[in-house]
């Protein structure tokens, strides 16, 4: 019905171009650089195979060990004389999928969650809140490290362990807003004609939550990569010779001072795209913001 749609729905003009075409016309450089870093770094990932085969990222060549950077190899090579960039763009790979599917897992246990626990008030939501809480005052790193611990280290237990510190956050985040909305006009509306509880809130509620999900999903992208990248500085990502930033960073340590480049590299390239994919964010909040449009 036409009553149901929020302030809080995605505008109809919601599309790429039209964002970037709001970053142009609000003379947001900042954010619009951001956003092709982004873009970038996703099409590294995606096409990686295209530009580089897997063996390069991975093969041994003692004899061309800690190279500068050059023509022949842009970025210098690493202690075992691999070339830096070939890795930068594999781990950019691997990090996008351990960041996206982490995300996957996280946003939609939180969102069903926190619907759940917002639209039904019970003692039993009630004490689901409550665990929520006692989960988010529970130090997430140190909660990733445990799981991690549990499960052993490698691609599929960091995803697991960033996607399951991250729940209770997003559960909390989007009860709010359920609370909100189930008490408005259209959701009674719907429920004085006979809807089901469950089609009221993933019909009627749910969808006005949607802008939500999107600035949250891309700042949480920046907070996984960031909490991957650490996880595997300590030993607990994927083990080597899988090309990972953080794990790179970690490798390059003894060669801080005589060969920076090995860890400048990756350093830069995580600082990068976790600035790139915040200020993405940051923007989208202003975008679906009804008072920042009005401002055009």
């Amino acid at each position: 019905m036409a009553s149901s749609t929020l302030a809080l729905s995605i505008p109809e003009s919601m599309q790429t171009a039209g964002f970037l075409g709001y970053l142009l016309r609000r003379r947001n450089y900042v954010a619009l650089t951001a956003a092709l870093v982004t873009l970038m770094f996703v099409s590294a990932a995606v096409f990686a195979p295209l530009l580089f085969d897997w063996e390069s990222a991975t093969r041994v060549s003692l004899g061309t060990a800690l190279l500068p950077p050059s023509l022949s190899h842009p970025l210098g090579t690493d202690e075992l004389g691999r070339d830096m960039l070939i890795r930068i763009v594999w781990g950019a790979r691997i990090t996008l999928v351990v960041a996206v599917v982490s995300v996957i897992i996280a946003m939609s246990v939180g969102i069903i969650i926190g619907c759940l626990c917002g639209y039904h008030e019970n003692w039993l939501t009630n004490a689901t809140m409550r665990f929520m809480d006692f989960m988010i005052a529970f130090p997430r790193t140190l909660l990733a490290i445990i799981v991690v611990t549990i499960l052993g280290s490698g691609v599929l237990s960091l995803t697991l362990a960033i996607g399951l510190s991250t729940i209770p956050a997003n559960a909390r985040l989007f009860r709010g807003p359920i609370l909100a909305l189930k008490r408005r006009q259209f959701a009674l509306a719907a429920k004085a004609l006979g809807a089901t509880d469950a089609s009221i809130l993933f019909s009627h509620i749910l969808p006005n939550t949607m802008s939500l999900i999107i600035i949250q999903g891309t700042l949480l992208l920046a907070d996984a990569i960031l909490i991957g990248s650490g996880l595997s500085f300590l030993g607990l990502g994927p083990q080597p010779p899988i090309p990972e930033w953080g794990a790179m960073i970690a490798a390059a340590r003894a060669h801080v001072t005589s060969h920076p480049h090995v860890i400048f590299a990756p350093g830069l390239a995580l600082f990068v795209v976790i600035l790139a994919f915040n200020l993405v964010g940051d923007a989208l909040r202003d975008y679906v913001d009804p008072r920042s449009r009005k401002a055009l």
